[in-house]
């Protein structure tokens, strides 16, 4: 098995009772060390990076609230690849959880005006229903996340862009985009023209010009989804 999956796995059996479940880091070396982007929720701070069973200098965390990305080529998606080129990371994994509180008030806000809307929306409140669940929902986040990092220019075609979610209350890890799958079939898709991605900003043109440098430092926590 490759790293992520070993992760994956070594997670579930010790979930399970499994005592000596556990990766052997050395195994993988050619795989490390990673980088990974969470939510900045507290309570994530007791599960990374024990949860991923890497230890420094070989996990490099990111933080910013709902672990948004933006765009392909939004402060977040710089980070990361800045993470690639300096610290040369050989994985980015997106790992979302659950009960995140960043879209809570997403999810009542339109919960409540859906409602409100449905009488006159009629056949169509449902396919609006979907299309709403698809901007505030935790996994659904992660997906679009991993997407628009592998198509961003900035990250190398040889790292692998995973998405995962974590339970918050238990640790367990569960795929949403295995990023080894994704790089081998040629997983790119076009994030403009999903929906989800249009809400999140990604429809805009590539700026022209030098990128820059992000405004704020590997190892603390990413600004805010306004500041992306």
């Amino acid at each position: 098995m490759r790293l992520f999956e070993s992760i994956v796995d070594a997670n579930h059996r010790a979930l399970g009772g499994d005592a000596k479940a556990g990766i052997r880091p050395a195994e993988y070396a050619g795989s490390l060390p990673i980088v990974v982007l969470t939510c900045f929720d507290p309570r994530m701070h007791p599960l990374m990076p024990e949860v991923l069973g890497i230890a420094e200098p070989d996990f490099i965390w990111l933080t910013n609230a709902g672990n948004i990305v933006s765009s392909p080529v939004s402060s977040a998606a710089r980070s990361l690849a800045l993470a690639c080129a300096v610290h040369d990371a050989r994985e980015i994994a997106v790992i979302g959880h659950t009960d995140c509180r960043f879209f809570h008030p997403a999810k009542y806000g339109l919960a409540g005006r859906l409602q409100t809307l449905k009488p006159e929306l009629g056949p169509a409140a449902a396919t609006l229903d979907e299309f709403l669940h698809r901007l505030v929902d935790e996994s659904s986040n992660v997906a679009l996340a991993a997407r628009l990092l592998r198509q961003s220019p900035l990250i190398p075609r040889a790292v692998p862009v995973h998405g995962l979610m974590v339970d918050v209350n238990y640790g367990r890890l569960e795929w949403v985009v295995n990023g080894y799958e994704a790089h081998a079939g040629g997983w790119l898709g076009d994030a403009r023209s999903d929906l989800a991605a249009l809400a999140a900003g990604a429809a805009s043109p590539l700026p022209a010009g030098p990128m820059g440098a992000p405004d704020f430092k590997i190892g603390t926590d990413l600004p805010p989804i306004g500041g992306s």
